[in-house]
């Protein structure tokens, strides 16, 4: 029956959801104990990877010692030869003695700044710090006290009462001595006093007696007695009060130190007592703070996890741009940026199908500037030999035979080369003949060609202004072909000499060597002058780098990757070998 299938499968599907929910909680009870032991198992792994690596850097280290300071040694006499011819000179020394100064200034005020804001950024940190350190030694001195007075609570009492008791007799002598000198002329004056009482007491009696209304005033004269009496007795009980205040005052005081002293040590004996409490409590408080900042820190961290991610990215772009350009044009590269780039030397099919095909396209360039070469010169000869003729040098024969020789041959050829020429915007070809003016455009630009090749300072200063100017990458590139092009790309050897005379006139302008050229001693002057650092000097990145870059590469990148790509591969794919020098990575 179908509803029976659909109850089964129902029954079926909750039995099954719950014994998936009790495996995810059995799985994520026990993660905890499973990270705890992969972590435990990753640092006995790094801990013996570590114990090999320091064993075999502890065997080789004499050897790599001895090695790393000849290689420094070496380094040094020849960087100490070319400072010391550079800095020979007393222009050079004295801009270089101001620029170190500029920055010694520039780097102490970096490291200023820098102390400065992280001292602002841990001052909270410090705060707490010193706060907890005042709290315990204010702690330590109120128990060191406390134990003190302890031990000296029973003596401190009873000298309390001994300095009471002698005070009071004291006190009480001395009043005793004053009662005794003043006795008999108080005694006399209140003889005196009472008899003039007396005296006035008796006549205001005998005067109330003599009247008629002495009935009604006995009441009221009866009621003055008492008051007199009254007041009387409340004044000799205020003497004795007085005489007695201070012996009350010092068990007042005693009374109310025992009790003080029975409530401080009740209340002492209950903080010791709920000592753990108190810690466990603080414990529990400090926790839920922590866990509250966690928390917000984490849905922080969740809110924007689109943006750490894209930072990571770009983070991690730049410093994948930064190892390239390292790689490219570093002298001391480490080794996890060859291992992020020795995939680069494996050369796969499409990698040596491409050279093949830039060779080819480079050779076909190089036949077809020899044979446009060749072409101009068969076109200056005819051009020769047609102005012979108008000026009737020779004899229109020879120019039958010229054109035998030359023209019936190289037509197709000239014609197609015309062609293309034209159809590239070239002026300098058409189907007719060029004239007067055109001829004389031609002739500037090969003097212009020509002056170019011979006289190098002029692309130097080019060079050097370009790079100065921070010019487009675009027009960068497009004078690097230029340049090429203008010396056939080096193939021929009055072009190639040509070509190497202007990388030593142009690598003068950064190596400040000695040159008799005036131009590049300006250069190397407005370089100098013109560069922030000495860094700017040593990494600069002028702009006939990348010419002689495509000159040397198709000569050098074979024999570079022959001779060193087995060793790269062998130091990379060493299991025992580590030559990473960074604490942090190390560590």
């Amino acid at each position: 029956m179908p509803w029976v299938i659909a109850l089964q499968a129902a029954i079926r599907s909750f039995v099954i959801r719950q014994q998936w929910d009790l495996r995810l909680r059995r799985i994520r009870a026990s993660t905890i104990y499973v990270i705890k032991i992969q972590a435990q198992s990753r640092g006995v792994i790094q801990r013996r990877r570590f114990a090999q690596l320091h064993a075999a850097m502890r065997r080789s280290i004499a050897s790599v010692v001895k090695l790393q300071s000849l290689a420094r040694a070496r380094i040094a006499r020849k960087t100490h030869r070319e400072v010391a011819k550079t800095f020979g000179r007393r222009e050079v020394s004295r801009s270089i003695v101001a620029f170190e100064a500029r920055s010694r200034g520039a780097l102490a005020r970096g490291k200023f700044a820098n102390q400065a804001s992280l001292l602002k950024c841990f001052a909270n940190s410090f705060i707490g710090l010193q706060a907890q350190a005042r709290g315990i030694l204010v702690r330590r001195q109120i128990r060191k006290q406390m134990a003190k007075l302890e031990d000296v609570s029973h003596t401190v009492v009873r000298i309390q009462a001994a300095v009471r008791t002698y005070l009071a007799r004291k006190r009480l002598l001395s009043l005793i001595r004053a009662l005794r000198k003043a006795t008999p002329m108080l005694v006399g004056l209140q003889s005196r006093a009472r008899a003039s009482l007396a005296r006035q007491h008796h006549r205001g009696m005998n005067k109330a007696l003599s009247e008629v209304k002495v009935i009604t005033a006995v009441g009221g004269f009866q009621a003055l007695a008492r008051a007199a009496l009254a007041r009387n007795r409340h004044q000799e009980q205020n003497k004795r009060l007085d005489f007695a205040a201070p012996d009350v005052v010092g068990c007042q005081a005693v009374a109310r130190g025992y009790l003080v002293r029975r409530e401080y040590y009740a209340w002492r004996d209950h903080l010791w007592r709920s000592q753990p409490n108190a810690t466990i409590l603080q414990a529990m408080l400090r926790g839920v703070l922590q866990r509250r900042q966690f928390h917000s820190k984490m849905e922080y961290y969740h809110t924007n996890i689109h943006k750490v991610v894209k930072i990571q990215s770009l983070f991690r772009a730049k410093e994948t741009r930064e190892q390239y350009r390292q790689l490219t044009m570093g002298k001391n590269v480490t080794v996890g940026t060859i291992k992020n780039f020795v995939h680069l030397l494996d050369d796969s099919e499409t990698d040596f199908q491409e050279e093949i095909k830039v060779e080819r396209l480079r050779k076909r360039v190089v036949e077809g500037i020899r044979e446009n070469q060749a072409l101009e010169n068969d076109v200056s000869d005819l051009d020769i030999k047609i102005a012979l003729v108008v000026q009737n040098v020779k004899s229109f024969e020879d120019l039958i035979k010229a054109r035998r020789k030359y023209g019936a041959d190289s037509a197709a050829t000239r014609a197609t080369r015309a062609s293309i020429l034209a159809a590239h915007g070239d002026p300098f070809a058409g189907t007719s003949s060029l004239d007067h003016a055109a001829k004389r455009k031609l002739e500037l630009y090969q003097q212009l060609f020509y002056l170019l090749q011979t006289e190098g300072q002029y692309l130097s200063r080019l060079f050097l202004r370009m790079s100065i100017e921070d010019t487009p990458e675009k027009n960068r590139r497009l004078t690097e072909r230029v340049v090429l092009t203008l010396f056939g790309y080096g193939q021929d050897r009055r072009e190639e000499y040509l070509l190497l005379k202007l990388f030593q006139v142009g690598t003068g302008a950064i190596s400040v060597l000695a040159h008799t050229d005036t131009a590049s001693q300006l250069a190397i002057q407005e370089e100098i002058a013109l560069a922030q650092s000495i860094f700017d000097i040593a990494h600069g990145h002028p702009m006939y780098i990348n010419v002689a870059v495509h000159y040397v590469r198709p000569k050098q990148v074979a024999y570079v990757r022959e001779t060193l790509q087995a060793i790269i591969r062998e130091v990379v794919q060493s299991q025992d070998l580590d030559l990473e020098v960074d604490p942090s990575l190390v560590l």
